[in-house]
């Protein structure tokens, strides 16, 4: 009887042990799936910054190039208003 009384205590614990493992074992995995997905929409955040760097870098250099032009046609249309 006393046996018994351990087995079903044990039983018992086993059960609640089990049951707190299974939820944490869940959340894990929940966790693990949020990681994915949020390393994916960080790729993309990155991939996307570098493309507007280089976006940037192409509009600064265009406006160096009309800056560049403006100050020539300023100086030639100076020229021809003191001609």
């Amino acid at each position: 009887m006393d046996a018994q009384i351990v087995y079903w205590i044990g039983g018992i614990l086993i059960s609640i042990i089990g049951y707190f493992l299974k939820t944490t074992m869940e959340d894990l995995k929940k966790v693990k799936e949020m990681t994915i997905e949020n390393k994916s929409k960080i790729d993309l955040v990155d991939n996307n910054h570098s493309h507007l760097n280089d976006r940037f870098d192409l509009l600064y250099d265009a406006v160096k190039d009309l800056t560049s032009e403006i100050k020539n046609l300023s100086k030639e249309l100076s020229k021809k208003k003191d001609i």
